[in-house]
């Protein structure tokens, strides 16, 4: 029996999912491709399934001086920053207005905070996952 014909362990799909994480982080795939391709793997039975997911991407390096693993735990990964952009650009908008409007009651709170706090939520159980995957 070949190796393709062979079943995928949930162990196996994690190992796929954790490099298309890091294929989305280096900016390879975009989030529409990475949910795509993670469906994929989740539906796939076999090796043989799994293959083509990671066929178009770069063997990943295992040491930490290469420029594709290197990770500078200053720089926000690329989720982080499509989840906040569009949060400071509409509380800069609404602050922009709310100053050319006369400065009365501070309303661009009610937009900023409840959807700031909404965002903190899951950027902080991922980062806590990313810390604890990094650290197995």
């Amino acid at each position: 029996m070949s190796q393709e014909n062979m079943r995928a362990s949930d162990a196996d799909r994690e190992q796929i999912v954790t490099k298309l994480r890091s294929a989305m982080d280096d900016g390879r795939i975009n989030l529409h491709e990475f949910d795509e391709r993670v469906q994929q793997v989740y539906a796939a039975k076999t090796y043989g399934e799994l293959t083509p997911v990671l066929s178009d991407l770069p063997a990943q390096r295992n040491s930490k001086s290469g420029p594709a693993s290197a990770k500078d735990p200053g720089v926000f990964p690329t989720w982080v920053k499509i989840m906040w952009t569009p949060w400071v650009f509409v509380s800069i908008l609404v602050t922009l207005i709310w100053l050319a409007t006369g400065m009365g009651y501070f309303w661009p709170f009610w937009v900023a905070v409840p959807w700031g706090l909404a965002l903190f939520i899951p950027t902080t159980v991922g980062y806590l996952v990313n810390k604890d995957q990094h650290n197995r």
